[in-house]
């Protein structure tokens, strides 16, 4: 049946994690930042995301022949795009990292994208759900930031009315609850 959900068995998992833990820590460092971005990401988010990473476009085409990533077609104008081979590598990159970093890149990502992103129609829905996962994961470590959630919950609500106006009400009952949710 189509609809079954596929369980990982733990055996993958690690064996990606090993993979990906045998990388150069630049390449690892590299794969880690675009995995923030989501299963697709831009070569500028990863500049944003590693300024101490110096030669960016080598990792990138390395990661490439190594066959952990592609090129893909990018969502923003002027930039490169990549997507991960296969979304448990993407997973493996992003469950690398600690619930700290992960909250300080989601945020530093939405503010890479406020500033880049501005002809997306969806910019609303993604950077809510960049600063809702900074917000959790920061309320997760003990560290709850309203300002945080006020500006998640803004995006979000934006998107949701945005969505509600398309009579999409599935998406903006989704949208305005994580808003809600994020301000409690």
């Amino acid at each position: 049946s189509g609809d079954a959900r596929v369980e990982v068995p733990p055996t993958i998992q690690a064996l990606l994690a090993a993979r990906l833990d045998q990388l150069p820590r630049e390449e690892r460092l590299v794969l880690e930042r675009g995995a923030v971005e989501g299963k697709e990401f831009h070569r500028g988010a990863v500049v944003a995301l590693a300024p101490e990473e110096g030669d960016t476009d080598a990792r990138l085409t390395t990661l490439v022949r190594k066959d952990l990533i592609r090129p893909d077609r990018p969502m923003l104008a002027g930039e490169d795009a990549y997507r991960f081979r296969h979304l448990l590598i993407r997973d493996a990159a992003y469950d690398a990292l600690p619930k700290s970093t992960r909250a300080e890149l989601h945020e530093r990502f939405a503010g890479w994208l406020e500033h880049r992103g501005a002809d997306l129609v969806e910019r609303d829905e993604i950077l809510g759900y960049h600063l809702e996962q900074a917000y959790r994961y920061r309320a997760e470590l003990g560290q709850h930031d309203t300002e945080l959630g006020e500006r998640s919950a803004a995006h979000l609500a934006d998107a949701g009315r945005r969505a509600f106006a398309r009579d999409d009400i599935g998406a903006a009952t989704n949208l305005l609850e994580r808003a809600s949710s994020v301000l409690s």
